[in-house]
């Protein structure tokens, strides 16, 4: 993490960072259709911000980096998604796994279990998922100006010497770290990923949410899910449980790895949506990145001083190291490179 390219770029980011992190995501109150009266969430010009000063800042970035050939899961009107369970089953070995109440110690990279690899060969295998292909699920701090996108984009000693065999994983994921996802928009919730309304008319089906459009279009073999940060406080977490399942399941039906993190900010009050993650991720038996424990290293816990509902600039910085870290732990236990 300690090399003068990264820290270059940091700083040329810095004009159009403080911007955002000024202005944040806008918060105003929407419903969505299932979560009514329940959630609000976040609406803005955040993108066309970033794009605006990344075209200012970053003119000697290549623009012809290739992104992977995609292959597109058929419509389901062709070829129906198998309903595939991969569970524990009720006479496995007694569950030693830490609960869900114990989810800050709970380890800030996992380790892919064996029903995690079996969801992820079956996508691959049997549903011609795309092996070099992971994408995302979140709000605005998941678009690729924030997450993860600085590793497509062709800078030079990006990598400390002793993380230079993490370039195994930027060659063989390059084009994902840049892709747009149908399935992250500013303000986006567990309940809006769900439903038609938060789906891009443009190129989405009519039927479609954001969720089944991005699986469609850019056909993963890995989703990372970044919830849970427009929620509001004081308002009850017990439906995000249904909601996060439910998208968890959609994910396994179409043989995508669902990768759960937990978050940086509390603005529940009690930190229940980071237990209620390690609760589906533990009972799905996927992975769990916990970006809450990294970011507990860092000034103010990884969060704004300005509006600590959003990660500061050093924490984007260390979630992308951290996810990439797990992008090549995964890469390396599924024998992909």
């Amino acid at each position: 993490m300690k090399n003068k390219a990264k820290y270059l770029f940091q700083s040329s980011f810095l004009f159009f960072c403080l911007i955002l992190l000024i202005s944040g995501c806008n918060l105003k109150e929407k419903r969505d259709q299932k979560l009514a009266t329940e959630i609000a969430v976040i609406s803005t010009e955040i993108q066309s911000t970033l794009q605006a000063a990344q075209t200012q800042t970053v003119a000697s970035i290549p623009t012809d980096t290739p992104l992977p050939t995609f292959t597109p899961t058929p419509p389901a009107t062709e070829t129906p998604t198998p309903t595939v369970e991969f569970l524990p089953t009720a006479t496995a070995t007694p569950d030693v796994r830490p609960s869900a109440d114990e989810w800050a110690n709970w380890p800030i990279l996992p380790t892919l279990s064996e029903n995690a690899k079996k969801i992820f060969w079956h996508g691959v295998n049997d549903l011609k998922t795309n092996p070099k292909v992971f994408s995302k699920i979140g709000d605005c701090q998941s678009r690729p100006n924030v997450f993860l996108g600085i590793y497509d984009m062709g800078y030079e000693g990006i990598l400390a010497d002793e993380d230079l065999y993490l370039q195994a994983a930027i060659d063989y994921y390059k084009g994902s770290f840049l892709m747009e996802s149908y399935a992250v928009h500013d303000g986006m919730n567990v309940g809006s990923v769900l439903t038609t309304t938060w789906a891009d008319p443009k190129a989405c089906h009519k039927d479609e949410n954001a969720l089944e459009c991005e699986i469609r279009i850019h056909n993963p073999s890995i989703m990372f899910v970044n919830l849970g940060t427009n929620w509001v406080s004081g308002v009850s977490t017990d439906a995000y449980y249904d909601y996060l399942a439910e998208i968890v399941q959609v994910l396994i039906d179409h043989g995508i790895l669902p990768v759960l993190s937990s978050k940086a900010d509390n603005v529940e009050g009690d930190n229940s949506i980071n237990r209620i993650t390690a609760q589906v991720a533990r009972d799905f038996d996927v992975p769990f990145f916990n970006f809450w424990l990294a970011a507990q290293s860092l000034e103010n816990h990884g969060l704004s001083k300005e509006k600590p509902i959003y990660l500061s600039v050093s924490a984007w910085d260390y979630r992308n190291y951290y996810a990439l870290k797990l992008l090549y732990n995964f890469g390396n236990e599924l024998g992909l490179f």
